[in-house]
């Protein structure tokens, strides 16, 4: 990791739940997600979020497995906001960043990584955009990759003694403190699909 190198990741919430925000076992991935881009990158200074209830809960999760103390939520990171309001929140964020900070994360919504043309995202996919600095990363000289979604492995549901079944009847709540208490990091088998865009 170059010392200079800025970095911005921008994830597409998890997948719709029946009665929570996401699926449970999403709420897993999004940890694990968050848990790679820690071992990956520098340390996020905050992780930055539309307010719509998915990814609300995906940035929680994602904020936890990276242990990022920041979480704030964004209305220009709605579904419905223009591109000229994503791209100005975006700009104006790194015009005011101090030099020492090099990472920020965003979760948002398939349209919003549309109008930022960027390649499409699943659910729970991220793209990577990497600049040689913050200045580069500013006139949009970067390079892009998408980060597959994670796949929860077997000795984590060993590790938190859950099964889908005991899962399945968790609390959002429940699920965030269980993996808060674990003291475990869980990494997966990073996935990265290089965009040829």
């Amino acid at each position: 990791m170059a010392e200079n190198r800025f970095y911005l990741s921008i994830g597409r919430h998890e997948r719709y739940g029946t009665d929570t925000a996401i699926q449970r076992e999403d709420m897993l991935c999004a940890y694990l997600s968050g848990a790679q881009l820690k071992e990956w990158l520098p340390e996020c200074e905050t992780v930055y979020h539309s307010p719509l209830a998915r990814a609300t809960v995906t940035a929680r999760f994602e904020a936890l497995g990276m242990g990022c103390p920041h979480i704030l939520e964004i209305e220009a990171l709605e579904e419905s906001a223009s591109a000229f309001t994503i791209r100005k929140f975006i700009n104006n964020l790194l015009e005011n960043t101090e030099d020492d900070i090099k990472y920020y994360h965003f979760v948002t919504h398939l349209p919003v990584v549309e109008k930022l043309g960027l390649p499409f995202l699943g659910t729970g996919e991220i793209c990577l955009l990497t600049a040689e600095n913050k200045e580069e990363m500013l006139k949009e000289n970067f390079t892009v990759q998408v980060i597959n979604k994670p796949e929860v492995p077997p000795e984590m549901w060993q590790s938190l003694d859950l099964t889908p079944q005991s899962l399945s009847v968790m609390t959002t709540d429940e699920i965030y403190q269980n993996l808060s208490k674990s003291g475990h990091t869980f990494l997966p088998q990073g996935k990265i699909r290089v965009s040829s865009d």
